[in-house]
């Protein structure tokens, strides 16, 4: 699985096969979409960050990351 997680197109492989089996997506496999360091990853499930591992929440959460994360390059990029 982690072979598939180290390219765009395989994660999203990966992604469309838990989709369609209705499973939760591996851990690490998670994290590699949020973009969560590895040692972050306790933190981020103790958090509650992630409602769930069920790839349409990972894919939402991922959307939010990224937007947040747009957002604050943006601000921060019109103070400089």
């Amino acid at each position: 699985m982690r072979f598939f997680s180290t390219s765009r197109p395989g994660r999203w492989i990966v992604w469309i096969l838990y989709r369609v089996l209705n499973k939760p997506l591996p851990v690490p496999h998670a994290a590699e979409w949020m973009m969560i360091p590895e040692h972050s990853v306790d933190q981020v499930l103790e958090t509650g960050a992630l409602r769930s591992l069920y790839p349409r929440d990972v894919l939402e959460a991922a959307r939010r990351m990224d937007r947040q994360r747009r957002e604050h390059e943006e601000r921060y990029a019109k103070d400089s």
